[in-house]
């Protein structure tokens, strides 16, 4: 399974967010694209997909900002995955495209469909604080040293 460039730029705000709100309380758009290396247009998307399901908090004007919120830090991986990969089916759609074989009984839809929720569940026993790192300002610090 791979999941798609939303859902990777998503984990990763949660979990700048994240850790982030242990130093301070929010951030800026500009912030996130900088650190993340990620277009402010695409975080745009991903923060307004956020905010609509209470997993960051945004406020507008001077004090404002992006925070995470509780809701984010009790959802399991594997729930935050689910939602963020927005798709009903997530590894196969017999359906989008014609298939000869929907007709024939074939079962590699049921069985990817058990495995994806395998996957969703053992995902499930981690959440965001496992994602801690501890040398949080070495990360960045390096960042501008590769540039």
């Amino acid at each position: 399974m791979k999941l798609n460039h939303f859902t990777d730029y998503s984990l990763r705000v949660l979990i700048y967010l994240n850790q982030n709100n242990k130093i301070r309380s929010s951030c800026s758009l500009d912030e996130l694209s900088e650190k993340m290396n990620i277009s402010r247009n695409h975080l745009i998307k991903v923060v307004q997909f956020l905010a609509q399901n209470s997993l960051v908090i945004t406020k507008r004007g001077k004090s404002g900002g992006i925070t995470i919120s509780e809701k984010a830090n009790k959802t399991g991986l594997g729930s935050l995955i689910d939602l963020l990969e927005q798709d009903d089916t997530p590894i196969i759609n017999c359906t989008s495209k014609p298939c000869v074989f929907i007709s024939y009984n074939c079962k590699l839809k049921s069985f990817l469909d058990v495995a994806y929720q395998a996957f969703i569940t053992s995902m499930n026993q981690h959440y965001l604080s496992d994602l801690a790192f501890n040398n949080w300002e070495i990360i960045f610090n390096s960042q501008k040293i590769d540039s």
